[in-house]
């Protein structure tokens, strides 16, 4: 399974020179909110010094911020894709049931069954960490 750190500097692979000097300028000048890195700690750096500076700077949101300014920049498709493969970097059985129980992460399109500790079920489908482009729809089946 791929770090974090990998992931982000695998995404920023994806970028040509000049966008990748965009993405630099973006974070020496980052919107409200954001604490912005030194131009004096980025200049000259290569992807990997900008990944290293962005976990030290942004520690576990450093992914977060690296969606927000590909996103800035109008690089949807990367951002999405970093998104998506941030989101998967969970490991595998952390999910928990109602009842306290593990519960296996599911493949997509897949409904779980939840048994809740007071013997009901709850049938769900799995859609924590995706990312849904269309409408989805939920279901309740009340039962009397």
């Amino acid at each position: 399974m791929a770090t974090p750190k990998r992931v982000i500097y695998n995404t920023l692979e994806n970028l040509k020179s000049d966008d990748f000097t965009v993405f630099i300028w973006h974070l020496e000048n980052p919107t409200e909110g954001i604490e912005p890195i030194p131009e004096s700690k980025l200049e000259n750096a290569n992807r990997q010094k900008v990944v290293d500076l962005m976990v030290k700077q942004y520690t576990d949101k450093a992914g977060t911020i690296a969606v927000k300014v590909l996103r800035d920049m109008k690089q949807n498709d990367l951002a999405s894709d970093l998104e998506r493969k941030l989101q998967g970097d969970v490991p595998a059985g952390g999910g928990a049931s109602s009842s306290g129980t593990s519960v296996t992460p599911q493949t997509t399109g897949v409904t779980m069954t939840i048994r809740s500790s007071n013997g009901g079920t709850v049938n769900a489908p799995l859609i924590h960490g995706c990312v849904v482009n269309g409408s989805v729809n939920l279901n309740s089946k009340d039962k009397p």
